[in-house]
């Protein structure tokens, strides 16, 4: 019993006095800290208070803090938990106690210097007390109570809210009279309380000026640890001349890019929540207010630009409208009102510098709240150091367009002049850095030579006017003065002349310019490309032309020289639609078959040529040879020859611009003997003929830069040739047939002579054997055959004399007519008849194939002339001297006959015998048989050799004449002018062989004389 009493007795006293010693020492030394505070929800007198309580060192025994736990916090308030709080007796990990109680502040005083503290310090110590009930071990033990709790405990504080800064700053609210921020601050809170501060109120001051005020957009705004983004907006203003200048120097700081040190002060109205009002009054943020996070001049769009380098200097003279946009840090209902405008800036290509431009007193027209336009006039750009990067810049310029415009940074600073929401403004230091694009000349692609002429002569060169049009798609207007460009041929680049120019205004859009050049050769043997170059100008070809500028050789280069060392201008020269050849006359043209390749043709001639230049070339040009390669056509059909003439002598008639070229023996080659048939057969047979020569020709000409060679001038005219109409009208005549002899009983030989007057320029040089068929005219019966071994035709207007042989043929066809032709001959009269070409065999009567289709078709027309003139078979009738007796008798008729002899001429180149003769003698010079005087019969043979004459013996007239005939008769005998008329018959032998019997013979007019007269 006594040693359960012993027990109960130790029991007790463990429970009742060891536990609790223990359970104190265990809360004594257990350490207690925050993880988390929240201070919400505030009211006027408390407000509620979230936390996160550690608490560890507990030692390995379990045990459980009964609720409710009330703590005093520093005598300024008591926390109530009322939720039991297990301490689990592991020693490793810390027992968390999470506080979710009003905050009940009972000593205002107390909780104004405890908020200070944690706004303005550092740290803060905070001072817990409370007593606790603790049950050990398990809800089945002892609780033991009004055990003491007191902790003190070392928090960070807020520490003044160091290192607040400004997030983004936007004025873009502003309106006219307003200037309205709206900014996120950056607040780190270096503590772990979350404390919600209400809305925030906070005055700005810059140089202790009031500047404007700020204030948090939300009602509540809870300050967390780490940092906090806070959205504020407020008003910027002045209140006094001061405050408006230390406002002015914020707003010029805001644009130019420079930090303003502005003050945030906390005032009366700080906070919403006048709990918090005494702790954080005073509270001054430092803030250092960003500058505007854009560039205030957005973009410079230059409208139109002028450009004029120096000759002299280094400087560029730059006029130009210039559209500006402005990012207006006040957004667009509170404008800058800009008037005027500075700048110096410098132009960067590809980084380098170009140049140093200072505008000054730049005035400034506002389109909207954005916009601006700026005009400034003839500031000069000096550029920097060479001018290399100028002269990259300029000549990128030259060949930028639309669709790779040049792109430069202009970098440098701004003043401007105005107003804005508060008054007047006066900024400098605006940053500049802009891209500008510009559209440049496009190389000088789109140039169009519209004219071209040559004016004349300059010493040694030839004045040469180029009027062009040049496009300039960009807007700048481009001055060049003083400068000169060579003019090349775009095949090789030589250089044809060069264009000096005065001034040379390149304006935004289509340009007309005339250009006064000299084209006139560098080198003596670039001579031939100047005559190609003016040749394919001459015969409407087109030609790229490049007009550029040599680099200067000067070290020290001016402004204009860095500018046009990349000038360079390519355009379409295209040649004049002009006819240089205008009119091409055959004065003579003499065809001569080959005497062995009869199908060769050989032509020797004389062409008269109209050159004229056309009516925008004028210089002295005297053409010296020429070449000519032509074909000819006919009818419209393919070419039938052609004809190449090189190098030929050209007499040259500047007056009436006659190229005159004479050529001897060219061939002429026949492309279509068919076709060339044709024409000869037109020539031959028509009285005209049309031929179309086309072809190229070429000319050395002396001009005042030499003698230039124009080749491929092209050559196209129609001939209208006189043809020979197959010599009618009497242009083919027989003079004289000879009978040379007897080639047998039926065919004679003969010697004929023709003249032939040519009525064309087209003459024959050897036209080789052409035979004629010899015919009846009404009839068509052939009666022989010409034939001349060598036809050839002398020149136009000229007689040609041709000696023929032929032969004369009695056939059983022709036999009358034959006989009838032959009398006619010996009797003096004309036979006409007709020359054929086609032979009575069908043949054609031509050695020289090509003229075969002419010949075969040839028929003239001509006659052959009876025997006549001193060829008169009977030239003189002599009558034995009459008697008195005679005389007396005749007109008595007492006289029957008379002594008569005749005198015989034989014209002909054989011989001829008159077999008998029976002839009527009538008086006068017709045959009258009503005036007849008497008859012959005479049969003895009488023989006269060629060309020569006969005095035959005396034979008996017997008279048959009237008596009246004989009276009329005796006075004109007797006075020795009588004339008789013979007719009758006669029988005759020609050459021996060649005997014609019966054939009719009439001489009229034949001289009678008495013997004494002879």
């Amino acid at each position: 019993m006594i040693i359960l009493l012993i027990l109960l007795l130790g029991i007790l006293v463990v429970f009742y006095v060891v536990v609790p010693v223990v359970i104190r020492s265990i809360i004594a030394k257990a350490q207690l800290d925050f993880r988390s505070v929240n201070i919400e929800q505030i009211e006027n007198d408390r407000f509620h208070l979230r936390a996160q309580l550690e608490l560890s060192d507990t030692g390995a025994l379990p045990a459980t803090i009964l609720s409710p736990l009330i703590i005093n916090v520093d005598n300024v308030g008591i926390v109530v938990h009322n939720e039991p709080i297990s301490i689990t007796g592991d020693t490793t990990g810390p027992t968390i106690i999470p506080i979710n109680s009003s905050f009940i502040v009972s000593d205002m005083k107390a909780f104004r210097n405890f908020s200070r503290s944690l706004i303005f310090e550092p740290n803060v110590i905070w001072h817990l007390k409370a007593e606790v009930t603790i049950q050990p071990i398990s809800h089945h033990m002892l609780a033991y109570a009004k055990i003491p709790f007191n902790k003190e405990v070392t928090l960070d504080a807020l520490n003044r809210l160091p290192n607040v800064s400004i997030n983004s700053l936007s004025l873009r609210r502003s309106d006219a009279y307003r200037v309205l921020a709206d900014l996120i601050i950056k607040i780190p809170n270096p503590s772990i309380f979350s404390i919600d501060l209400g809305q925030l109120h906070f005055s700005l001051q810059y140089n202790n000026w009031s500047i404007g005020y700020v204030e948090s957009t939300s009602d509540i705004i809870t300050i967390h640890p780490g940092e906090n983004a806070i959205e504020f907006f407020g008003e910027l203003q002045s209140v006094s001349s001061e405050s408006y200048n230390a406002l002015s120097t914020v707003i010029q700081n805001f644009l130019t890019g420079k930090i303003s040190k502005i003050e945030a002060l906390a005032g009366p109205n700080a906070t919403s929540y006048p709990l918090l009002t005494a702790g954080i009054i005073g509270l001054s943020l430092n803030v250092h207010m960003p500058p505007f996070n854009e560039q205030v001049i957005a973009s410079l769009i230059f409208n139109s630009m002028s450009l004029i380098p120096s000759r002299n200097k280094k400087k560029v003279m730059l006029s130009a409208l210039i559209t500006i946009k402005i990012n207006s840090p006040l957004g667009k209902k509170s404008p800058l009102h800009i008037q005027m405008m500075n700048m110096n800036v410098v132009l960067l290509y590809e980084n380098d510098s170009v140049g140093m431009l200072n505008i000054s007193q730049a005035s400034v027209k506002q389109l909207n709240a954005i916009t601006y336009k700026s005009k400034f006039n003839n500031k000069y750009l000096s550029l920097t150091d060479t001018g290399a990067a100028y002269e990259k810049f300029a000549r990128n310029f030259i060949s930028a367009n639309k669709t790779h415009p040049i792109n430069f940074r202009i970098v440098g600073t701004a003043s401007i002049v105005g107003s804005f929401a508060l008054g007047p403004l006066n900024i400098e230091g605006i940053l500049v850095e802009n891209n500008v694009f510009l559209v440049g000349l496009d190389g000088l692609k789109n140039v169009h030579v519209d004219a071209i002429s040559v004016d004349g002569e300059q010493e040694a060169a030839l004045r040469l006017s180029i009027k062009a049009t040049i496009n300039n798609p960009g807007i700048t207007e481009v001055q060049l003065r003083n400068f000169s460009l060579y003019m090349a041929e775009e095949e090789n680049n030589t250089i044809l002349g060069h264009v000096p120019i005065d001034i040379l205004v390149i304006r935004p859009g289509t340009n007309s310019v005339t250009l006064n050049g000299l084209l006139a050769p560098s080198r003596e043997r670039d001579l031939p490309v100047i005559s190609k170059f003016f040749s394919a100008y001459l015969n409407g070809r087109t030609q790229s032309v490049t007009l550029f500028y040599s680099k200067s050789s000067v070290e020290n280069r001016t402004a204009m020289d860095l500018t046009i060392s990349g000038l360079s201008m390519k355009a379409d020269l295209h040649g004049i639609e002009t006819k240089l050849i205008r009119q091409v006359n055959v004065l003579n043209f003499g065809i001569e078959f080959d005497s062995v390749h009869v199908d060769k043709v050989y032509v020797t001639g004389r062409l008269s040529v109209l050159f004229e230049l056309p009516y925008n070339i004028h210089m002295t040009f005297k053409a010296l040879r020429t070449s000519i390669n032509f074909t000819m056509r006919f009818n419209n059909e393919p070419s039938m020859s052609e004809m190449i003439l090189r190098d030929l002598s050209v007499e040259h008639n500047q007056t009436t611009n006659e190229l005159f070229i004479s050529f001897n023996k060219q061939e002429l080659i026949i492309l279509n003997d068919k076709l060339f048939k044709k024409f000869a057969a037109n020539l031959v047979l028509t009285s005209i003929v049309s031929v179309t020569i086309e072809g190229l020709a070429a000319a050395v000409a002396k001009v005042r830069i030499g003698n230039i060679t124009l080749s491929n001038i092209p050559i196209n005219d129609t001939l209208h040739l006189v043809g020979y109409n197959q010599f009618d009208n009497g242009l083919l005549n027989i003079d004289n047939i000879d009978l040379i002899g007897a080639i047998s009983s039926n065919t004679l030989a003969l010697q004929v002579r023709t003249h032939i007057i040519n009525p064309s320029v087209v003459n024959i040089l050897n036209g080789g054997r052409l035979s004629l068929d010899l015919c009846d005219i009404i009839n068509g019966i052939s009666l022989g055959s010409i034939n001349i071994d060598l036809f050839y035709l002398q020149p136009q207007d000229n007689i040609t004399v041709l000696d023929a042989k032929g032969t004369f043929n009695i056939t059983q066809q022709n036999a009358v007519i034959a006989r009838e032709f032959i009398s006619h001959m010996i009797s003096g009269i004309d036979s006409q008849v007709e020359l054929r070409g086609r032979l009575k065999d069908n043949s054609v009567g031509t050695s020289i194939p090509l003229l075969s289709l002419a010949i075969a078709d040839l028929r003239i027309h001509t006659r052959v002339p009876g025997l006549s003139g001193q060829r008169t078979l009977v030239s003189e009738i002599i009558l034995k001297r009459l008697t008195g007796a005679e005389i007396c008798g005749i007109p008595l008729g007492l006289v029957k006959t008379l002594l008569t002899c005749i005198r015989i001429i034989n014209p002909f180149s054989t011989s001829l015998v008159i077999l008998n003769m029976n002839v009527r003698a009538d008086f006068g010079p017709i045959v009258d048989e009503d005036i007849q005087v008497g008859i012959v019969n005479y049969n003895t043979p009488l023989t006269i050799d060629s060309h020569q004459e006969l005095i035959t013996p005396y034979f008996t007239v017997k008279l048959s004449a009237k008596l009246s005939t004989m009276v009329a008769l005796l006075g004109p005998l007797l006075a020795g002018n009588a004339r008789l008329s013979l007719s009758g018959i006669i029988d005759v032998s020609i050459g021996g062989d060649f005997v014609l019997t019966e054939l009719p013979l009439t001489i009229l007019n034949v001289a009678i004389n008495q013997e004494h007269s002879r």
